[in-house]
């Protein structure tokens, strides 16, 4: 447990994947470009002193390090997103979580996978998946390739996602997930600077020779060019008539899956929460201040959660940042003040208190 103010509190990081974006892993070539982005985005942010190996396949040992060896984060959520078209086994999929869940047991929150454009057909076999793997939440994400696009208004979801809720998956994560994109906030904001020490470095290109070739033929498999994969995006409108149709889900929404005012809006609807992951890595430049400052004045710090998207950033930073994070003097009469009890339930009473996370056992706590 971590201690901040005095005062020991529960660290949950809503956002960590166990991802395996490996060249062994990679379908040529969409999925070697995703990963080389992916593995850009990732030295920007987070690459100092992280080998290439372990950026690209978490293992049991890199996770307890990175996110449990420092003391900093007592539980984690598995967020799975699988992109079956980019990777041959998956990028991040529910098993591998479980698999890693029973290694570590009391460590981690397992979320599942739904997609909404795979129909009523693909929603089968999620009530057992449900109990066998005491999921707590589903991520809405495409299993294979996105289209950058994701409908919310078909019954069929609506009626899947109530009795999963009824089953004990009642949160709902929507635009959540690692994304070679930068967030919609940066663009609004003008685009903070990167943390200190960031590397800038241009994406190398995919080698042609890379791409896969017919049987017997010269010609590449595929003759377009692979594009970086986004968040998948949805109509407010459509979201706002599912969440008022489903009170008892919580939603769960990335800071980065809206603009911000469109994000904003959404706050009227009292079971929607957002997770700070895609903004927490620029904590001090002043386009996180007022990014923040927005999202606490609407949503209020009951309804905010931390995530670092591990492996994408270690978690450690994000928390020490955070847990002492001010307001700038000239911007703090404009947003709600950000005090111990804020940063308690921010840093993990509000996820606890969504997937059902027990306290741990008192230990020796990091000082903040």
């Amino acid at each position: 447990m971590y201690t901040v103010g005095g005062q020991r509190i529960l660290v949950v990081d809503a956002q960590v994947h166990v991802w395996d974006a490996s060249p062994h892993n990679q379908a040529i070539p969409d999925g070697e470009a995703y990963a080389t982005d992916l593995l850009r985005r990732h030295r920007e942010l987070d690459g100092a002193g992280v080998p290439p190996h372990e950026a690209e396949r978490v293992s049991e040992q890199s996770l307890t390090r990175d996110v449990f060896g420092a003391g900093h984060v007592d539980r984690a959520v598995l967020q799975p997103v699988v992109l079956g078209d980019l990777f041959v086994l998956g990028f991040s999929p529910l098993e591998w979580h479980a698999e890693m869940a029973g290694w570590m047991p009391g460590r981690f929150v397992l979320s599942g996978e739904l997609d909404p454009g795979g129909g009523q057909p693909g929603a089968r076999g999620l009530g057992p998946r449900v109990r066998r793997f005491d999921l707590r939440g589903l991520t809405l994400c495409e299993r294979h390739r996105p289209r950058g696009w994701q409908r919310l208004d078909d019954p069929w979801l609506r009626r899947t996602l109530g009795r999963a809720a009824a089953g004990g998956a009642d949160v709902v994560h929507l635009g959540v997930g690692p994304s070679t994109l930068p967030a919609p906030w940066r663009r609004e904001f003008g685009g903070p600077a990167p943390p200190p020490g960031a590397a800038l470095r241009r994406p190398p290109r995919v080698p042609r020779w890379a791409e896969p070739v017919q049987a017997g033929s010269a010609l590449p498999v595929r003759t377009r060019a692979a594009e970086r994969v986004a968040p998948a995006g949805f109509d407010p409108a459509q979201f706002r008539d599912l969440a008022r149709a489903l009170p008892h889900v919580r939603f769960v929404l990335g800071a980065g899956c809206l603009p911000e005012r469109r994000l904003l809006r959404l706050a009227e609807l009292p079971n929607v929460h957002v997770l700070l992951t895609e903004i927490l890595p620029w904590i001090g430049s002043e386009d996180f201040a007022h990014a923040f400052g927005a999202l606490l004045r609407a949503f209020g710090a009951d309804r905010l959660l931390f995530g670092s998207g591990y492996p994408l950033v270690r978690p450690g930073r994000l928390v020490r940042e955070l847990a002492a994070y001010r307001f700038p003097d000239h911007l703090r009469h404009r947003y709600p003040r950000f005090d111990t009890s804020a940063k308690r339930v921010v840093l993990g009473d509000n996820a606890a208190r969504l997937y059902r996370i027990g306290r741990p056992l008192p230990s020796a706590a990091a000082g903040a």
